[in-house]
C-alpha cells in the first residue's frame, strides 16, 4: 500500500493535481447551462470531454515546469514554498518533455473522437486551445514570460472551453451564452495563475520573464482583488440581465471564503493562495451548477 501511495504522491507532484479542479469546474459548468437552456446532454461525450480536459490541463503543468526550469526561472530554492518534479528528482527533464508531450497526443487524440462525434466547433476550439496550452511557456509564443499568460488562460477557460464543452456534451449544441456563464470561473481560474505568478514575480523578473504580476510589483495584490470580486460582480450582472437564473445566486455563500482570500492577498501573503483558489473556483462552480438544477427542475 505505501508503494502504491507514494506513486500517486510522484504523479500528483508531477502533473499540480491541486490545480485539476479548475478544469472540472469549467466543462462541468458548461454542460450543466446546456441543460438549463434544455438541450440534451449526453453522460458519456460529457466523461470524455472532461477527461480529455484534464489531461491537456496536466500536459500544461508538466511542460510550464519543464520550460521554467529549462530557461532557469525555476531553481532550487523553488522547492522551499512548492514541489517541483524536476527539482526533486521525480523525472528527468527530457522525460517532464516526453510525458508533456504524451499528455497532448493523448488529449488531442480524444478531441479528435469528439470532433467526430459532435462537429466542427469542438475541432476549432480544441486546436485553439491547444496552440495557447503549449504557447503559454513553450516556444515560440512564450505567452507567460510575455505578460500575455493570463489572457490566455482566461481565453482557454473561458469562451473555447466553455464551447468546445457544450458542443462535445450536447453532440454539437451551441448557445454562445455559454460563455457569460462561464466567465465568473473563469476569472477565477486567472486569479490561482495570477496568485501562483504574484508569488513568483521577483524570480521572474530576474529572470528576464514579463508577467503583469513583475509589472505591478507592490500593487499586484490589488488585480486579484479585482479579478475574485469581478466573478461576482459579472455573475450578478447575468442575473441581472437574464442570462443566469437567481438561483445560482447561491454563490454569494462563498463571500466569507472569498474575503478570507482576498485578506490574505491584501497582506501580500501569497503562499499556497493559487491552491486556496483553485479549491475556491470548484465550490464556485458547484454552487451555480446546483442553481441551475434546481432552476431548470423547478420551470
Amino acid at each position: 500500500m505505501r508503494p502504491l501511495i507514494k506513486y500517486l504522491s510522484y504523479w500528483a507532484i508531477i502533473v499540480r493535481a491541486w490545480s485539476l479542479p479548475m478544469t472540472a469546474a469549467s466543462v462541468l459548468l458548461s454542460a450543466a447551462y446546456a441543460y438549463y437552456l434544455g438541450y440534451v446532454v449526453y453522460l458519456g461525450p460529457l466523461a470524455l470531454t472532461l477527461v480529455g480536459a484534464l489531461v491537456l490541463h496536466m500536459s500544461v503543468n508538466v511542460l510550464n515546469d519543464y520550460y521554467d526550469y529549462v530557461y532557469g526561472f525555476d531553481r532550487p530554492d523553488v522547492l522551499t514554498y512548492r514541489p517541483h518534479a524536476i527539482l526533486m528528482g521525480i523525472l528527468k527533464p527530457r522525460a517532464m518533455l516526453n510525458l508533456g508531450m504524451a499528455l497532448i497526443i493523448t488529449g488531442s487524440l480524444i478531441g479528435v473522437y469528439l470532433f467526430l462525434i459532435a462537429g466542427l466547433p469542438v475541432l476549432i476550439t480544441g486546436a485553439l486551445g491547444l496552440v495557447l496550452l503549449y504557447g503559454y511557456t513553450g516556444p515560440p509564443l512564450k505567452l507567460k514570460y510575455r505578460a500575455l499568460g493570463e489572457l490566455a488562460v482566461f481565453t482557454t477557460w473561458g469562451p473555447l472551453m466553455a464551447i468546445g464543452s457544450m458542443a462535445a456534451s450536447t453532440l454539437g449544441h451551441i448557445n454562445y451564452l455559454v460563455i457569460a456563464a462561464v466567465t465568473p470561473v473563469a476569472l477565477l481560474v486567472v486569479a490561482t495563475l495570477y496568485a501562483n505568478n504574484v508569488r513568483d514575480a521577483v524570480r521572474d523578473r530576474e529572470g528576464g520573464a514579463v508577467t503583469i504580476a513583475a509589472i505591478l510589483g507592490d500593487k499586484a495584490r490589488w488585480l486579484y482583488a479585482a479579478l475574485v470580486v469581478g466573478s461576482y460582480v459579472a455573475q450578478l450582472i447575468m442575473v441581472f440581465v437574464g442570462a443566469l437564473p437567481t438561483a445560482t445566486l447561491l454563490t454569494l455563500a462563498t463571500t466569507l471564503n472569498a474575503a478570507g482570500m482576498v485578506r490574505k492577498a491584501m497582506r501580500n501573503s501569497f503562499e499556497r493562495l493559487d491552491e486556496a483558489t483553485a479549491r475556491f473556483s470548484l465550490l464556485y462552480a458547484a454552487l451555480m451548477i446546483a442553481g441551475l438544477i434546481i432552476s431548470k427542475i423547478g420551470m
